[in-house]
């Protein structure tokens, strides 16, 4: 087992991380948002803050396989793929306040000299095919609800799928926590939402394990 103290940035380079579907879906409420986002807010400039354990596992090559949307990005960028096995919570918190500050800032607008476009890029999804194809860069596995719901209503992209988005409260709650950060985000300057796009994804630490899944599978038996 590896462990890494690493940014937000740092974890979201080379890297394609799924929740994997024995995992329960996005639960936190009002309560741990506002803890979150304090944390955020009050962080001083050039400060570091512990965000939590991150849990990663790999994902086996009979799974990838079955990935087909992201088989060009694994093979051809040598992105890796990993389960989320702990610390999915604040992870999807992560993305979801990043989307919601691509949302509110003014169109050709550079938050650090980064463009929206290339935050997407950088941790919603990266495209091939000018802009066809696409490969999600965190979410979940396409059998779970919620992985349409994170995709059409939080990322605000198109459906694949001709059937309708279901909802369940663990989709409540990805609409929820949007709702909460675009209420936040526009009480604030952009100097501030920059500011504030630096700590999180710079300043904001994961403790990151990485768990082999051929050990795992050994412990298993």
């Amino acid at each position: 087992m590896k462990t890494q103290l690493l940014s937000v940035s740092k974890i979201f380079t080379e890297r394609i991380l799924r929740i994997p579907d024995y995992q329960r879906g996005y639960a936190w409420t009002e309560k741990e948002l506002r803890d979150f986002w304090n944390d955020l807010i009050q962080l001083e400039n050039e400060k570091n803050h512990y965000t939590g354990v991150l849990t990663l596992e790999d994902v086996p090559d009979s799974q990838v396989s079955q990935w087909q949307d992201d088989l060009w990005i694994i093979q051809s960028k040598n992105y890796a793929p990993y389960y989320v096995v702990d610390g999915q919570q604040r992870l999807t918190t992560t993305i979801i306040l990043i989307q919601a500050i691509i949302e509110c800032i003014p169109e050709n607008t550079r938050l650090n000299f980064t463009t929206a476009q290339e935050i997407k890029k950088k941790f919603i999804f990266d495209t091939k095919d000018e802009g066809i194809s696409r490969s999600y860069l965190f979410g979940y596995e396409k059998d779970n609800p919620s992985y349409e719901f994170l995709k059409t209503q939080i990322f605000l992209e198109n459906s694949d799928s001709s059937l309708p988005v279901q909802e369940t409260i663990y989709t409540y709650n990805l609409e929820f926590a949007k709702k909460y950060f675009l209420k936040n985000l526009k009480e604030l300057t952009l100097e501030r939402i920059e500011t504030l796009y630096r700590k999180l994804t710079q300043n904001f630490l994961f403790n990151i394990y990485a768990i082999s899944w051929t050990i795992r599978t050994n412990d298993v038996q």
